[in-house]
């Protein structure tokens, strides 16, 4: 729940933070989430193009996996859903050892686009 609360407070801002992965995530003695490492971070109202090697390769949204260089703030849920799965399998969700495999592993756990039309 903190993370999307997190990722709304910064997306209401206009603020996409594109390096989303567990290790920016930091955690109070009190048990509060912190949302940490804004080096990549853009404003949503900037004008595209925008860079598309943006998260790290286990965290990347598709249409940034498949050259996108216009997005907006689901790449950072698509990171932050990436993230919770492996929190439930306590493990890398999608480890690709590069973007093709990546795309491959999000396409085995998840169909294609083409499958989900068909049915």
């Amino acid at each position: 729940m903190q993370i999307c609360l997190a990722l709304k407070h910064a997306h209401d801002r206009k603020i996409l933070h594109r390096d989303l992965k567990p290790q920016h995530l930091l955690v109070t003695k009190d048990g509060r989430l912190k949302l940490a490492d804004f080096g990549l971070a853009r404003e949503i109202r900037s004008r595209p193009p925008y860079t598309e090697y943006v998260a790290p390769r286990w965290y990347r949204a598709p249409e940034l996996l498949l050259g996108a260089d216009i997005y907006g703030p689901e790449v950072d849920l698509w990171a932050a859903g990436c993230i919770l799965g492996e929190l439930v399998v306590h493990a890398p969700l999608m480890p690709g050892k590069d973007e093709v495999d990546q795309i491959n592993r999000i396409f085995q756990l998840l169909g294609t686009t083409y499958e989900h039309i068909r049915t």
